[in-house]
């Protein structure tokens, strides 16, 4: 997996021609449509079954490509790839829609965190001496009650450099560059 993706799960996902195109040549020429989300990519690969989807109401879009449950990747080069989408990658991919949190307090994290469901705390080493401490949470619901008790975290987004590292621990390698605490051995700083 590349972390610098940008990966779908897709019930439903659609892509058509972007009118646009015609009058600008630098605006991509493909619309991809998924989860109320629309994406402007450059080309458009996939490898699996699709249908057409008319919409001749539509007084921009006439018809385009329907495809059902699958996995859309947009590579660094803009290009979307469409493919069957796996169990592996439904597990995978609902976990990167789940909160992953920073702070600096480590001795802030367990305490916030030891009522709600989470993961791997990972503690990365970052400029001048810094230390930041990264969890991922298993619902979102639970930002809500994190942000009542502690104001000191911070949401990372998918494009943040502590968020790749700390998918790509939980997900690839268990770099030994970055430290894991463990529940037993967490002591507060």
């Amino acid at each position: 997996m590349n972390v610098d993706n940008v990966e779908l799960a897709c019930r439903d996902l659609v892509f058509h021609f972007n009118k646009a195109y015609l009058q600008d040549p630098e605006i991509p020429m493909w619309v991809v449509k998924t989860k109320g989300k629309t994406y402007y990519v450059d080309h458009v690969e996939a490898n699996i079954p699709w249908s057409t989807k008319e919409t001749p109401d539509n007084e921009h879009t006439k018809g385009s490509i329907k495809f059902k449950n699958c996995l859309c990747t947009i590579d660094e080069f803009n290009c979307a790839t469409i493919s069957e989408l796996t169990e592996e990658d439904k597990f995978r991919l609902s976990a990167k829609e789940r909160p992953i949190i920073v702070m600096t307090e480590g001795r802030d994290i367990r305490p916030l965190v030891q009522n709600l469901g989470h993961y791997d705390i990972l503690v990365i080493s970052g400029a001048c001496t810094t230390t930041k401490y990264v969890v991922q949470l298993k619902k979102e619901s639970d930002l809500t009650y994190l942000s009542l008790q502690f104001n000191g975290y911070r949401v990372l987004n998918e494009n943040e450099m502590y968020y790749k590292r700390y998918i790509k621990w939980l997900w690839n390698d268990k770099d030994p560059q970055y430290e894991y605490v463990y529940e037993e051995d967490y002591e507060y700083s």
